[in-house]
Parts: C-alpha cells; sequence; structure tokens
C-alpha cells in the first residue's frame, strides 16, 4: 500500500491541533510529576510559545534552540516552533559554553529558550558566538533577556499553524 503524505504538513497541526480537533481536548497529553495538562492545555501552551517567538522576531524556517529539561515547558516550546514553522534543534541544557557557541554559530538559531538555570552559561556563549541569538527564559528571572511565564496571561492562546509543506525542514 502506497501512503503518501499531503503537500501542506505542519508536525504540530498533525500531532496536537489534529487531538483537539479530533474530540481528545480533555483528554490526559502529559503527566510529568504532579502535574497533568490535557491535549488542549498543550495545546494553548504551544500556541502562547509561538507569539512569543514570533515576537522575537522569528520567521519560518528559521531555526531555535530548545534547552529545556524534559517537561510541559519543553513539549509546549516543541509544538510553538513547529507551529510558527521554524525549525526546532533540540540541545542539552548543560553543554559547556564552546559547545553553545558552536551551535549558535553552526545553526545560526535566531532564539534559544532556556531556564533561569542556563541562563548564564547560555549567555556566556552568546558573548562568544559570531550568530547571537536572542535569549527567551522559561519561568522567569531573564533579566534583560525576554522572560516566557509559563501561564502566559499576556499572550493570546490561539494560534493559527503556519501552513508548511511537508519537505520543510521541522527538526
Amino acid at each position: 500500500m502506497d501512503f503518501m503524505l499531503p503537500d501542506q504538513l505542519n508536525l504540530a497541526d498533525a500531532f496536537l491541533d489534529a487531538r483537539v480537533r479530533e474530540g481528545a481536548g480533555d483528554k490526559t497529553a502529559i503527566v510529568c510529576g504532579s502535574r497533568s495538562l490535557t491535549y488542549r492545555d498543550v495545546q494553548r501552551l504551544a500556541n502562547r510559545f509561538g507569539h512569543a517567538l514570533r515576537g522575537l522576531g522569528v520567521e519560518p524556517e528559521q531555526r531555535v534552540l530548545l534547552a529545556l529539561p524534559d517537561g510541559p515547558e519543553y513539549v509546549g516550546a516543541l509544538f510553538g516552533v513547529l507551529k510558527i514553522g521554524a525549525v526546532v534543534v533540540m540541545v542539552n541544557p548543560q553543554l559547556r559554553p564552546e559547545e553553545i557557541a558552536y551551535l549558535y554559530d553552526y545553526t545560526r538559531a535566531k532564539v534559544v529558550v532556556t531556564t533561569s538555570e542556563s541562563l548564564e552559561t547560555f549567555g556566556t556563549a552568546a558573548r562568544d558566538a559570531r550568530h547571537r541569538p536572542r535569549i527567551l527564559v522559561v519561568g522567569g528571572g531573564g533579566g534583560e533577556h525576554a522572560s516566557f511565564d509559563p501561564e502566559g496571561r499576556d499572550l493570546p492562546d490561539v494560534l493559527e499553524a503556519e501552513p508548511t509543506h511537508r519537505d520543510d525542514v521541522a527538526i
């Protein structure tokens, strides 16, 4: 049996938004410690991340480094990047500054998303990199950098998926 993907394919739409459209929005999508998020909760979080990234100037096909520990914010950021048609570059948040500087230059990422615990290292790496991304700090403590509150009270939680092509780079 031959299977052909549609020309227009956005992974966030296919794996997240479609679950909500199919009626699974109130079903559990993530359990992390004492936290439990439904598909609709993850969708809202992803949409807020997408708006935050667009606000920092991220456009389709530009790379975004995700340097977050496993958890709901990581999943929300991942789907937020994909939803706006940008390219996810997953990295270990505990890399050394010289490794991070290399990745900044290699990927030419527009933004790096990290936590306040990793901010100093990622900020140090940016000073030595030829391509310096903006830094989005999850959970506060961003100082001079943009800060993302996971509750996203100031950001809309509705966002249309970028109409990406099945051959576009996503991850």
